[in-house]
C-alpha cells in the first residue's frame, strides 16, 4: 500500500504542494505575458486613464520589474517542485538519500536568494510608483526573520540528512 494512502499528512502535503506549484506556474505565466503588454500598450493595458501616457523609459522600468517577479517566482516554482521530490522519498519511506541533502541545500539557496533578490526588485517598485505619481505608496522593508530562520534550518536539516546518510552507508557496511 503507498505511503501517501496510509498516511493523510502526507497526502495533504503533496496536495498543498501541488496547489502552490500551479498558483507559481500561473501566476508567472500571467506576469511573462504582461511584459510585452506593457511594454506595447504602457498605461493603457490596465486602463489607468487617470494617469499620464508612461513614456518608454518609464515602460522598460516596469518590465525589467516584472522580469523580476517572473524570475522570483520562477526560484518559488523551483522550491516547490524540491519540496515535493523530498515527500516523494518520504512516500517511498527512504528519505535519508543524498539527494534529499542536496534537495535541501537548493532549498536554502533559493529561499535566500528569493530573500535578496525582493530588496532591489521592492525598491523598483517604490520608485515607478513614484515616477507615475503615487505619492501615497508606503512600503514597509526589513530583513525577514522568518525567511533567516527557514534558510538556517534547511542549510542544518540538508548537514543533518548528508550525516544520515553517511552513517546509514556506514552501518550498511558493518552488516
Amino acid at each position: 500500500m503507498s505511503t501517501f494512502k496510509s498516511d493523510p499528512l502526507l497526502g495533504i502535503a503533496g496536495a498543498i504542494l501541488w496547489f502552490m506549484l500551479g498558483v507559481m506556474a500561473f501566476a508567472g505565466m500571467i506576469v511573462v505575458l504582461c511584459i510585452p503588454a506593457v511594454l506595447i500598450w504602457g498605461g493603457e493595458f490596465v486602463n489607468a486613464a487617470d494617469l499620464p501616457p508612461l513614456t518608454m523609459n518609464v515602460r522598460m522600468l516596469i518590465a525589467l520589474l516584472l522580469a523580476g517577479v517572473a524570475g522570483l517566482l520562477y526560484l518559488g516554482w523551483r522550491f516547490f517542485r524540491a519540496m515535493q521530490a523530498i515527500l516523494r522519498s518520504v512516500g517511498e519511506g527512504d528519505p535519508f538519500i543524498p539527494a534529499n541533502a542536496s534537495r535541501l541545500t537548493a532549498m536554502a539557496w533559493i529561499m535566500l536568494a528569493i530573500n535578496v533578490l525582493s530588496i532591489p526588485l521592492g525598491a523598483l517598485g517604490m520608485y515607478i510608483a513614484d515616477l507615475a505619481g503615487e505619492a501615497d505608496v508606503h512600503a514597509e522593508a526589513g530583513i525577514d526573520a522568518g525567511g533567516l530562520v527557514l534558510i538556517l534550518t534547511l542549510f542544518i536539516l540538508a548537514r543533518v540528512f548528508r550525516k544520515g546518510t553517511e552513517m546509514r552507508e556506514d552501518l550498511e557496511g558493518t552488516v
